[in-house]
């Protein structure tokens, strides 16, 4: 366990006094929360590096987002990354928000999410549940203890069904 916090100051007294037991805790009650209560998911981390996508538009920085069965619309061949399984809990989002379009009225389902510490979530990572509903991730949030981060926040927005990112087997 030493190695791993080598830029820790050395604990003389380890035990419940220890700052490496405060924080291993904190880790150990997240994980048990995620396992007794969690969802099991697929984690899509988005390219950002690699070979260009052909249909990448250097001028505007733009993808072409339709029939982009190569990239996805994401800027790089492949889009994604392949799937981790990660373990999360949707939280309730309250009131879902409506939207008045041409086509008539869109239920937009913006469920605030959090996971463990590792893998990083980034933005525009895509979340695939069980029932194939796909989810882009907006925004995280980081929550540390002493600089090191014990669980990550994060905002999703569903992705519409008629998206390219549904012809990305989901492997479930």
């Amino acid at each position: 366990m030493g190695h791993s916090f080598q830029i820790l100051p050395d604990q003389q007294r380890f035990g419940p006094t220890g700052f490496e037991w405060y924080f291993l805790s904190i880790r150990e009650k997240n994980k048990w929360v995620l396992t007794v209560g969690g969802e099991r998911v697929l984690l899509y981390k988005k390219k950002y590096e690699g070979q260009r996508c052909p249909f990448f538009d250097t001028v505007r920085h733009t993808n072409a987002q339709h029939e982009d069965t190569t990239c996805y619309g994401q800027g790089f061949v492949g889009g994604f990354f392949q799937p981790i399984e990660i373990v999360i809990s949707l939280l309730s989002s309250g009131p879902e928000e409506f939207t008045k379009t041409e086509f008539g009225i869109q239920r937009t389902y913006k469920p605030h999410s959090w996971t463990l510490w590792e893998p990083l979530l980034a933005t525009g990572d895509m979340i695939v549940r069980r029932n194939n509903q796909r989810f882009l991730v907006t925004q995280v949030f980081p929550r540390r203890f002493k600089h090191f981060v014990t669980h990550q926040d994060f905002d999703l927005a569903e992705v519409e069904r008629g998206s390219i990112l549904y012809q990305i087997p989901s492997g479930l």
